[in-house]
Order: C-alpha cells, then sequence, then structure tokens
C-alpha cells in the first residue's frame, strides 16, 4: 500500500472512532445540514428540508450552502438561515467555530462518499447527534463500513439519492408525507419571464438544453441541428429556446441564418439559476442532458424529456422524479454520442401534448 495513503488512512479511521449517541427527545430541534455541493443536490433534497419543518413544532433549520446553490436555499422559506461555505480553512474555521456555539441538536451529512472535510466539519460543529447517508465510496483504500464516523445511516439498499435523503427522517420518527421537490424564485425572475413569453402568446414553446459541463451532459452541434429540424415538424405554432452559454451564441447565430429559422431564440441571458427556473417554469417542454435542469423541473412539474449516458449507476441514483417525464439513453457510457433522434422528436410530441 502507498505509505502516504496509508497514513491517511489512519489518521481518518482515528478521526472516525466515536461512541453512538442517542437520537435526542426535542420538540423544537435546532438542525444544521451540509449542503454545500451542486445545484442538483440542493433540489433534490428539498423533500427532507420541507418534511422536517412540518415534522416537529417549531424546529430550526440552518444550511451550509456552496456558491453554486447558495441561491435557491435562501428562496426556500422551509429554512430559517444560509451559511455561505468556504474552500478555505482560514475562512471557514471562524463560521465552524460560531455554529458550533449554536448547539445543534442535529446534523444531517449527505455525501455519498466518505469525505475527510466533511468529517472534520463536523467534529468542530459538535452537534449532539449525526445523521448521514449510507456511503458508496470509501476513502485512501478504506471501504465504507471501515470508516463510520457518525451516530445513524439510512439504508444502504435504497438507490435514488431521494429516497436515501428521505430515509433520514425515519431515524427521527418522522412519517414521510410528499416526496415532491421544491424549487422557489423571486417575483423579480418571474416577471423577467414573463415579459420574455409575451412574445410567444398562443405558442407551445419548447427549451432545449445545450448547456452541459462535460461529454456526457452536452449534446453534439450536429445532433442538436438534426433536434430542431425535426422539432420544426411537430407544429408551426411552435417556439424553440435554447438555453446556452456564452460558448453557443456563434452556433445558434450559425443555425438561425442558415436555416433562416423564425422558430427558433436563444434564451435571454441568465444570469442566476434562479432566472434558468423561471424560465423553465414557463414552457410546455423541457429537453435537456443530465444536469440540474432535469430536477428544477421536476420540482417544478413541466414536462420533461432528460437524455443520459449509458451510466446507470449514475441515472439509478438521479434520474428524474416525475410523472410528466421520459428518458432516452445515449449508446455511450461516457458521451451523448449516436443519440436516436427520431426517437427524441416522437418523445417530445408525446409529453408536449400532456
Amino acid at each position: 500500500m502507498n505509505p502516504i495513503i496509508s497514513i491517511k488512512g489512519r489518521f481518518l479511521k482515528f478521526i472516525s472512532k466515536r461512541k453512538t449517541r442517542p437520537v435526542p427527545q426535542i420538540q423544537s430541534p435546532k438542525f444544521i445540514l451540509l449542503m454545500h455541493q451542486s445545484i442538483g443536490d440542493m433540489i433534490v433534497f428539498s423533500s427532507l428540508i420541507r418534511e422536517i419543518k412540518s415534522g416537529y413544532k417549531n424546529p430550526s433549520i440552518q444550511v451550509i450552502a456552496s456558491k453554486k446553490n447558495i441561491d435557491i436555499a435562501k428562496q426556500n422559506p422551509y429554512i430559517d438561515k444560509v451559511f455561505l461555505y468556504e474552500n478555505k480553512w482560514s475562512k471557514l474555521f471562524p463560521l465552524l467555530l460560531n455554529l458550533r456555539s449554536i448547539n445543534f441538536h442535529y446534523a444531517i451529512e449527505l455525501e455519498a462518499k466518505v469525505v475527510t472535510r466533511v468529517i472534520l466539519m463536523l467534529k468542530i460543529i459538535s452537534p449532539q447527534c449525526i445523521l448521514s447517508v449510507s456511503k458508496r465510496e470509501g476513502r485512501y483504500g478504506l471501504k465504507p463500513q471501515d470508516v463510520l464516523p457518525y451516530d445513524y445511516y439510512t439504508n444502504e439498499n435504497l438507490n435514488h439519492q431521494s429516497d436515501t435523503s428521505l430515509d433520514i427522517l425515519r431515524l427521527i420518527n418522522i412519517k414521510v408525507t410528499d416526496k415532491s421537490y421544491d424549487f422557489f424564485y423571486s417575483g423579480k425572475h418571474r416577471a423577467r419571464a414573463k415579459l420574455f413569453f409575451s412574445k410567444f402568446d398562443n405558442q407551445k414553446t419548447i427549451a432545449l438544453n445545450l448547456a452541459g459541463s462535460s461529454n456526457t451532459r452536452r449534446f453534439l452541434d450536429s445532433d442538436v441541428e438534426k433536434i430542431l429540424v425535426g422539432l420544426r415538424q411537430i407544429s408551426d405554432n411552435l417556439t424553440i429556446i435554447l438555453l446556452h452559454e456564452p460558448k453557443d451564441i456563434a452556433f445558434i447565430n450559425q443555425f438561425i441564418n442558415e436555416e433562416n429559422s423564425t422558430y427558433v431564440v436563444a434564451s435571454y441571458p441568465t444570469i442566476s439559476i434562479m432566472d434558468v427556473g423561471a424560465l423553465i417554469d414557463n414552457v410546455n417542454l423541457l429537453i435537456t442532458p443530465d444536469t440540474s435542469l432535469v430536477h428544477i423541473a421536476c420540482a417544478l412539474e413541466v414536462p420533461l424529456l432528460a437524455i443520459y449516458a449509458n451510466d446507470m449507476e449514475t441515472f439509478d441514483a438521479w434520474h428524474p422524479k416525475s410523472k410528466c417525464s421520459q428518458v432516452i439513453f445515449s449508446d455511450y457510457f461516457d458521451s451523448l454520442n449516436n443519440l436516436n433522434i427520431t426517437s427524441i422528436i416522437n418523445k417530445s410530441i408525446e409529453l408536449i401534448k400532456l
């Protein structure tokens, strides 16, 4: 074994030693949730927050959020206070000491794998009881079952991250009443979307998301062209709105000019994820790769066609939780190449009539 890995592994096991403490019997408990991951995580775990809020008389729910998802947390009426996660210990440590002084009854940790930094964070915060989702991955050559630093864990046989997070409620004797997601945005974002969509009165609208962080989450330009041409056949009374990054503008303009297209438009500049959510809330259908927009559409109950790479482990953990969604897979594990365009068009026709 690599000696450095061995040293880190021993350190991890050392800081993970603890005696399991009983679940506090408190009518109005204080919770701290570590949710400094992605945008999608904040949405998928939103049902957990809401159910905790309704499961107690007057709980205090406080959240550590990242720069990516803090706007979503701030708009959530079930969250009482939001703290910004800082990656540098010089900024993070004072925050953790402040949280330690609050004397939380519960901390909830939602990482799917063992993360040393998170363990250290919770050591400093020192809540009365730590609840965690079961771990899929260990660390430094250690298996998840070799590193159990928290008090209670969820059922390890659950697949979807939403179901796994909601199983935390079982640990504190709260019955799940509603598994749906939440996504809230302000009147400012609503007004901006309303003004944009006023141009498309009496038209069906489809949002096609071009943005993606990797090959497994981004369409080929040639496939986008085929999808746009195919969608045009659905109806003459149809506008396709392209959700995009700045680097996509040249491609969009080229397509519009070459096709002399009047049915394809670029979305207005989306300054934040709240802008994107407000836009999605107004379309008749969203077509997107595997991004946080999948979960936003589920929360807003917008018809959804989600396109995934052929990675079933990821899909099982994060697939759409919506009755008005359908899914198409690429032939490849690591890309969206070789998509079945005909299937995309046919499923779009089914969904837009919902």
